[in-house]
């Protein structure tokens, strides 16, 4: 396990939870086991003793959103909200993926408010996808272009086993 204060960046945080919402919807699970298992994979790289819980009220919070709107494809939502997690900082600032003097993936002390902080983005990004101010993905974007955030997808989206045959 990482360092006490280590814990992931609020950007890897939602990422991370993102990714257990669409594993959530897709999968007959409870949201603690996902939860768990999304904590578990970051274990290697940041402190994670408080990240299921906070991943479970990220899941309960989307939920709730979700259910709250129409959304058509909610699983496309979701993967165009990685991308623009991705890419940029709110709606009009890109992320600057080169820090000059600090690794973007680099851990930070725990923010209690990061559940809702990730929760009023999200609402934010739907929002703004609704008045067209929010960046969409491209058709053929897909997470192992972000060479960045590579060490988290290979974490939180592992490569499939082939079918034994």
């Amino acid at each position: 396990m990482a360092a006490v204060g280590n814990t992931p960046p609020q950007y890897v945080f939602e990422l991370t939870a993102v990714q257990a919402v669409r594993k959530f919807l897709a999968i007959d699970a409870q949201a603690e086991d996902i939860a768990a298992i999304y904590a578990n994979a970051l274990d290697p790289l940041y402190n994670t003793a408080e990240l299921t819980e906070d991943i479970i009220r990220y899941i309960e919070n989307t939920l709730k959103f979700i259910a709250s709107v129409e959304i058509s494809d909610v699983d496309l939502l979701l993967e165009s909200y990685q991308y623009y997690i991705c890419n940029y900082e709110n709606l009009q600032t890109k992320r600057n993926k080169k820090p000059l003097f600090r690794s973007l993936l680099k851990g930070q002390d725990y923010d209690k408010l990061r559940v809702y902080k990730a929760s009023k983005a999200l609402l934010v990004y739907v929002y703004g996808m609704r008045a067209n101010t929010s960046p969409l993905k491209p058709e053929t974007w897909t997470p192992a272009e972000e060479e960045e955030f590579q060490p988290i997808f290979e974490l939180i989206m592992p490569k499939e086993a082939p079918p034994a045959v």
